[in-house]
């Protein structure tokens, strides 16, 4: 219920550029929908950016893709993101950060 009122104070705010850390990580599955919805409706009015580990919440929310890799910034192509390459990388870059 917090994360839901906080995101909700944020949207009423209107700021032009709304900053979400995992947005729907804590919410049920009706409410994480209606929250999609809600997003989607607020990218003609400001910038949204958020940090998720849900690749599928990225595809389908967002216009660019961006991961975190070793401290850098990588701009994916969404075509990418499903193909075995990339999802080859992401693992032996996990299982490199496992062995540090």
């Amino acid at each position: 219920m917090k994360n839901k009122m906080q995101m909700l104070i944020n949207i009423i705010a209107q700021p032009n550029i709304l900053l979400l850390d995992e947005p729907l990580t804590s919410l049920d599955v009706v409410v994480a929908e209606e929250m999609k919805q809600l997003l989607r409706s607020l990218k003609q009015d400001r910038i949204t950016i958020f940090s998720t580990h849900i690749m599928d919440l990225a595809l389908d929310l967002c216009d660019e893709i961006v991961l975190l890799n070793h401290g850098e910034l990588e701009v994916v192509e969404k075509t990418d993101l499903n193909s075995r390459e990339f999802k080859d990388k992401i693992i032996a870059a996990l299982r490199e950060e496992g062995n540090e």
